[in-house]
């Protein structure tokens, strides 16, 4: 039975107790030299860098650490209303709350928090044996170091580091690379928590559940154990200022306690909260605060001798030990074993009791070393005009949100999500260089919606590996709900989810086209239409139903698009062929990429109007007049400008180029013979006589056939154009009474003229007497050549008789 034996006292409240003391110096260790003593950190990250990971950062993201002196405590907590490069960086300061992380002596930290870089290096401060190197559940990765400094022994601790470079047991020296910088175990941001413990009875040190029976908030926001920390720590930062000589003010006395199963003191600290533990079950991965108290009682009964962690798994074996021990289970394998249960916690209750009354019930005498911290002079900061940690973070997410653009998009292009289906959300996060972002954001990013209408996975975030995360939003029920994206307290995107039921068929009320207000005559444009349902919701991602016709106004052409969302960019950009215009076209949602309709639309006529119908009733879901312009440039002095208009109108004519004509330019191999086919095509709307239609529909198949050899950047002489538009163009090769005599032309080209320019000619200084054939013409001169094959003297010339 241990019911009544007890290993080891380590409350320092115990009084009255039988003592004998003798004051001794501790020689654990090697003694270590003052001098030898070096901070933890030597390179840090800079302020505006440290969300980004050290490996990553060049030298100008880089600084030596800045020395904090306890002097300066007071100054800089209120320094530009305690938003400045020290508090930033010493985040919460030793015996401070970690609401106000300066405002020391009125908190409960053990340490002091440095902030920087994930994967800065950390080093040993002193010549030292590691003791723990290993996670622990609240510190995470930590690495402790027992030390004699001067001839007293200290431990240090480095806890939440991402890497531990050295195992237990190994001897280090001061400047010993131990591990790296990290943001494990209880942690929200990437920092160092530095600890120097003087009551070395149990390390890292935290406050004993018998000697500060209080929550975990009294604790360390409203530091009602002060006291104790100052017995148990001292400040990290003092310490290093002085060299170690602050532990001149530590005396080590140790304790004989001789117990003769004789009660000789009570302890009266048994108030509700002390006891509340007895009246709830503790487990793995109950409250940290609860695994607390649990571990300093097994602590106190002799059954537990670990780090006061918060990990159940620490104490796991010691509460089978006692249950064991005490009867409360028959063996390990029993039900309920490890579990601090009712029974468990009945009969604990009891020996806890019986140990507070007694403090001991051995005949045998136990050794306790107590450390006391004489001359303290603690000077506390009050909370008064400090800032808050939320508060500087609530600042650091500020500056982070300027610096760095995040990037939010539905995979599927659209936050409609189908029932019991998931839907993946894009996240990036670039600086403003485009260069992923690698680190831990500051306040982290939370994910929030309805949790009845849909789920998200993750909830929060700190770290990016990449720049980049995949957001999992899943339907779970019918309806819509507003995901709300923040990063601290700040909402930086918002998406309605529309969570749809996809066995139900669903048919738009609306429709709506995007694109341009205006188009210049003769060009063409992309346009989207986008389809909603009675909720005004796009129906983007969600097969809806019914046949739809895209409906251009007289003389206007639309072409539909087809592709997949992941091309959906480089569909968008495509511009469709002539040949693939029409005045109408009937299509469904297979027709569309994912419910988005991307089309092309051409001005051919100044009164341009695109509609949307639906076919089942004839309701025009969405229409889109445009302003049609004159190209831009083209001047009213210009002597082809009507000519131009004219071509443009009639569709034969092409090649506007953001906005301009360029009447002036070249005329191209591959644009002389489209313009060549355009006319064939218009030419075939406007006659009525039959073999005329078939000649045409002939010389289109020829024309195009000889496109296929053209080139798109060689230009074309006056007279190659002129024998193109002669031998497909004019239809009726009648004798004519009277030709042309360019003095430049011989006869047969004469005559060719006098088909295709009648009685006129070029507008030039030479055009009376000139055809100056070799001449490359331009594209105004060739809407000058075709516009005369369309006028009322060559209809003539369209009629086969």
């Amino acid at each position: 039975m241990r019911t009544n034996k007890i290993k080891k006292l380590t409350s320092l409240t115990l009084l009255s107790i039988f003592l004998l003391n003798t004051t001794s110096p501790i020689t654990a260790l090697e003694a270590s030299s003052s001098s030898d003593l070096i901070y933890p950190l030597k390179q840090i990250s800079k302020l505006e860098c440290r969300f980004t990971d050290f490996g990553e950062l060049n030298s100008d993201c880089k600084e030596d650490l800045p020395i904090l002196k306890t002097s300066d405590y007071q100054r800089y907590a209120t320094e530009n209303g305690g938003y400045n490069k020290y508090t930033r960086l010493y985040t919460v300061l030793w015996g401070s709350s970690y609401k106000y992380g300066w405002d020391v002596g009125n908190g409960g930290h053990m340490g002091v928090d440095i902030a920087t870089a994930k994967g800065t290096p950390v080093y040993s401060i002193a010549e030292g044996t590691v003791i723990i190197a290993s996670e622990l559940s609240m510190l995470g990765n930590n690495v402790t170091i027992k030390h004699n400094i001067n001839g007293k022994e200290i431990v240090s601790s480095y806890s939440h580091m991402s890497k531990i470079d050295v195992q237990k047991g190994d001897k280090v020296k001061a400047g010993t690379k131990i591990g790296e910088v990290g943001s494990t175990g209880n942690s929200t941001g990437n920092h160092l928590h530095f600890q120097i413990d003087i009551d070395t009875t149990s390390s890292p040190a935290y406050y004993s559940y018998e000697s500060c029976p209080y929550s975990y908030y009294k604790i360390s926001e409203e530091g009602v154990c002060f006291g104790e920390l100052e017995k148990l720590t001292v400040d990290p930062l003092a310490f290093l200022e002085t060299k170690g000589a602050i532990l001149n003010n530590i005396t080590t006395t140790t304790k004989v306690n001789v117990n003769k199963n004789t009660s000789t003191t009570t302890n009266t600290n048994t108030n509700n909260q002390a006891y509340s533990i007895f009246d709830r079950t503790v487990y793995i991965g109950y409250s940290s605060d609860d695994v607390k108290q649990v571990q300093n009682i097994y602590r106190s009964l002799g059954y537990y001798n670990g780090p006061i962690s918060g990990d159940y798994n620490d104490v796991l074996e010691s509460v089978i030990d006692y249950q064991v021990a005490t009867k409360v289970i028959e063996n390990r394998n029993s039900t309920g074993a490890g579990w601090f249960g009712p029974a468990t916690r009945t009969q604990t209750k009891k020996d806890y009791e019986k140990y507070l009354a007694t403090g001991s019930t051995n005949n045998s005498s136990d050794t306790i070393t107590e450390v006391t911290n004489v001359n303290s002079t603690t000077q506390k900061i009050s909370k008064e005009k400090l800032m808050t940690r939320e508060e500087i973070e609530a600042k650091e997410v500020e500056e982070f949100i300027k610096g760095y653009n995040i990037d939010l998009k539905f995979q599927n292009a659209s936050s409609n999500v189908a029932l019991g289906k998931t839907e993946v959300l894009k996240l990036t996060v670039t600086d403003k260089r485009n260069k992923p972002f690698i680190g831990n954001m500051p306040g982290g990013m939370t994910f929030i919606l309805n949790t009845e209408t849909a789920s998200v996975f993750p909830t929060k975030l700190f770290n990016f590996t990449d720049g980049k995360r995949d957001i999992q939003v899943t339907g779970l029920k019918e309806g819509i709900t507003k995901l709300y994206i923040k990063v601290g307290t700040v909402t930086v995107k918002t998406f309605d989810i529309n969570v749809f039921n996809n066995t139900k068929t669903i048919y738009p009320t609306t429709s709506s086209i995007i694109s341009p207000n205006s188009i210049t005559i003769g060009d063409s444009q992309s346009a989207i239409g986008v389809f909603k349902d009675s909720n005004n919701t796009n129906l983007i991602n969600v097969p809806f139903g019914s046949t739809f016709k895209l409906v251009a106004s007289e003389g206007n052409k639309v072409c539909i698009k087809t592709g997949t969302l992941k091309n959906i960019s480089q569909v968008y950009k495509r511009r469709c062929d002539e040949s693939e215009f029409k005045s109408e076209i009937t299509f469904t949602y297979k027709d569309t990429i994912s419910g988005l309709l991307i089309y092309d639309y051409k001005a051919i006529n100044k009164n341009a109007k695109f509609e949307i119908i639906n076919t089942y009733n004839n309701q025009i879901l969405a229409t889109k007049s445009l302003k049609v312009t004159e190209p831009k440039g083209l001047a009213n002095t210009y002597e082809y400008k009507n000519d131009v208009l004219t071509m443009l109108e009639k569709g034969v004519a092409t090649g506007i180029n953001k906005g301009y004509f360029l009447e002036n330019r070249d005329l191209t191999e591959y644009d002389a013979y489209l313009w060549v086919k355009n006319s064939l095509v218009s030419l075939n709307t406007q006659t009525t006589d039959t073999k005329a239609k078939t000649k045409i529909t002939n010389n289109i198949k020829d024309i195009e056939a000889e496109m296929n050899k053209t080139s798109k950047y060689t230009s074309i002489n006056r007279g190659e154009f002129l024998a193109m538009t002669y031998k497909y163009l004019v239809i009726n090769q009648e004798t004519i009474a009277e030709t042309k005599k360019y003095r430049d032309l011989n006869e047969a080209e004469n005559k060719l003229a006098t088909y295709v320019l009648g009685n006129k000619t070029f507008k030039d200084q030479f055009g009376e007497s000139y055809f100056q054939p070799t001449k490359n013409i331009t594209r105004g001169e060739a809407t000058f050549m075709l516009a005369n094959i369309f006028n009322s003297y060559n209809n003539k010339f369209l009629t086969l008789k």
